[in-house]
C-alpha cells in the first residue's frame, strides 16, 4: 500500500474557509461518485439543483475547487472547469472520507494551514466545550494565529460558520446550545488510532480493527500532526486534552479500546481525570499501550453523514 502524498499539479489559491457554501455531504458524495477522469459537466448534471428556472451548479463547481485544494481531485488536463479525476486514493486505501478530509488538510502548506489551525486555536482554551459566540471565537482565532503573517484575514462570521458547519458534519466537533463541544466523535478516533504507526519505526498504514499493543503517545503524536489537536501543548510535557480523554474513556467502557501501561514501559502519556477539579499529578492515569477493537453496530460509532442517512 503507497501511503505517497502527492500536491495537485495545480489548484486554486482561495482560503479554504472562503468557500462558504460548500458542505461535507456533497464533497462527500461528489468525491465517491469519481470513477477516473470526469467531465465537470456529468457531475453538474447529476448534482446540480433544478428550479423553475435552471438547474443550479455554482456549490457543485464550489465543491470541485475544493476537493482541488486539499489535493483529493485535479484535472488531467489542467482545466478543473473541464474534466476531474481523483489523485492519492491509493494513500489509507478503505479509509473513510472523514478522515482522509481531515489528513489531507493536515497537509496542506502556508497559509491553507489556517484551517487545521483552528481546531488547534480552540484547543487552546483547554475545555471541554468553548464558546459559540462567533466574535470569541474571533478574539481566540487572533490571538493563537497573530504569529503568523499569512493569517491576516477577516475572520468573518461566513468563514467561522464554514469550518464549524464542516467539522461538525465531520464528526471533529459539535455544536449545541452550551456551545462547541470539542471531543471527536467515536468513529473518527477510532479510525484516527487504527490509522497511526503502531509504533515509532513505523509508517503510518491503515488496517481494520483488532489491532494489539499500539504505541500510545507514538500514536497521539501521529494523529496530532496528521490529522487534529489532541494535546494542549504541541512540545515538553504532553498532556492530553480533556475532550479527548473524555473519548477514550467512553471507548474504554464500551470495550472498544483497552489502556494500559506496564510497569517498565516508558513514553507515558496522562489522561486527565473526568473531573477537572482533581486534576493532580496524583489522579492522573499513565497509559503507554492501547489495543483497538472492532467498531460495534452502534450509532454513537458511526459517523453523523452516516448517522444521518441511516434514519432517513
Amino acid at each position: 500500500m503507497s501511503t505517497t502524498y502527492t500536491p495537485a499539479s495545480t489548484k486554486p489559491d482561495k482560503w479554504l474557509t472562503g468557500y462558504i457554501s460548500v458542505r461535507a455531504p456533497e464533497l462527500k458524495h461528489i468525491y465517491g461518485s469519481l470513477q477516473g477522469p470526469t467531465s465537470v459537466s456529468e457531475v453538474t448534471s447529476k448534482f446540480g439543483r433544478p428550479t423553475t428556472e435552471e438547474v443550479k451548479t455554482d456549490h457543485v463547481e464550489n465543491t470541485l475547487r475544493f476537493l482541488n485544494a486539499v489535493d483529493l481531485v485535479e484535472s488531467p488536463n489542467g482545466d478543473i472547469k473541464d474534466t476531474v479525476e481523483r489523485i492519492n486514493e491509493d494513500s489509507f486505501e478503505e479509509l473513510p472520507f472523514e478522515p482522509r478530509l481531515l489528513y489531507h488538510c493536515n497537509q496542506q502548506e502556508g497559509r491553507q494551514r489556517h484551517f487545521v489551525d483552528v481546531h488547534q486555536a480552540l484547543m487552546s482554551e483547554e475545555d471541554r466545550t468553548v464558546s459559540a459566540d462567533r466574535d470569541d471565537i474571533r478574539t481566540v482565532l487572533k490571538r493563537e494565529t497573530s504569529y503568523h503573517s499569512d493569517y491576516d484575514l477577516g475572520w468573518t462570521d461566513e468563514k467561522i460558520n464554514m469550518w464549524v458547519i464542516l467539522c461538525e458534519q465531520i464528526g471533529l466537533v459539535s455544536e449545541t446550545d452550551d456551545g462547541i463541544v470539542m471531543s471527536p466523535c467515536r468513529a473518527l478516533m477510532q479510525d484516527a488510532l487504527t490509522l497511526a504507526p503502531k509504533s515509532s519505526g513505523e509508517d503510518s498504514d491503515y488496517n481494520h480493527a483488532p489491532v494489539e499493543d499500539v504505541e500510545f503517545r507514538h500514536a497521539l503524536d501521529w494523529i496530532q500532526e496528521n490529522l487534529f489537536t489532541v494535546y494542549l501543548d504541541r512540545s515538553g510535557s504532553r498532556r492530553l486534552h480533556p475532550a479527548i480523554a473524555d473519548v477514550l474513556r467512553n471507548m474504554e467502557a464500551d470495550g472498544v479500546l483497552s489502556l494500559s501501561a506496564p510497569g517498565d514501559a516508558k513514553n507515558e502519556v496522562k489522561l486527565p481525570p473526568s473531573d477537572l477539579n482533581e486534576d493532580g499529578r496524583g489522579n492522573r492515569t499513565s497509559v503507554t499501550h492501547v489495543s483497538i477493537n472492532s467498531r460495534p453496530d452502534e450509532t454513537a460509532y458511526q459517523y453523523p453523514l452516516d448517522q444521518l442517512r441511516t434514519h432517513q
